[in-house]
């Protein structure tokens, strides 16, 4: 009796490894699309070492190929700090999206980096004719069939990476300014729905 007991429950066991390990395999062949509606993507900006304020980012795209490939691209025309002349300036002096009009961020993704939990992504940024490495901590969980990836711990980054620092110090001048950082905290919320 107690040998066919333990035999059902060994094959209970390994039907639901079996069956964990298929779910697995499906949540890993999907393809995801980034839905921008359910996202945001903002940075918070500080001068005279006191004020600080929140701009978002209001256009961007984004995808996560089956094989794992993440892409976004974000428009940095569609900053808005919520004054038109200073929206026009970064645009003009900042970013000088005449030149370089996106920003745009990719890395291949192991499959785990997709399921629920804290990973550790490193992934490639380009901006402002500059390519670079950033490391940064987030968190994936599971909302009805979508996927949220949010920032575990503050991501804050330096303008000089970028060589954006020319860039804040024309606008500093412009605007009259004791100061504006050269760090940026950066907030990022993502949903990815299936595709």
């Amino acid at each position: 009796m107690k040998h066919n007991m333990r035999m059902i429950l060994i094959l209970l066991c390994l039907t639901l490894f079996l069956s964990s390990c298929q779910n697995y395999k499906i949540e890993s062949e999907k393809s995801w699309i980034l839905n921008p509606e359910l996202s945001n993507i903002a940075i918070v900006t500080t001068k005279n070492n006191k004020v600080s304020e929140v701009s978002d980012f209001n256009s961007f795209s984004g995808s996560i190929s089956s094989s794992g490939y993440l892409e976004i691209e974000i428009q940095l025309n569609s900053l808005e700090t919520n004054i038109p002349i200073r929206n026009e300036r970064i645009q003009q002096h900042l970013f000088q999206t005449n030149l370089y009009p996106t920003a745009d961020i990719h890395t291949q993704l192991k499959v785990e980096d997709l399921t629920d939990g804290i990973h550790h992504i490193s992934f490639d940024v380009d901006l402002h004719g500059v390519s670079a490495i950033i490391d940064a901590d987030f968190m994936v969980f599971s909302q009805f069939d979508n996927k949220v990836v949010t920032l575990n711990k503050p991501l804050v980054v330096n303008a000089k990476t970028f060589s954006l620092d020319h860039g804040i110090v024309t606008l500093k001048k412009i605007a009259k300014l004791e100061s504006i950082n050269f760090t940026v905290p950066l907030n990022i919320v993502l949903t990815f729905e299936p595709n």
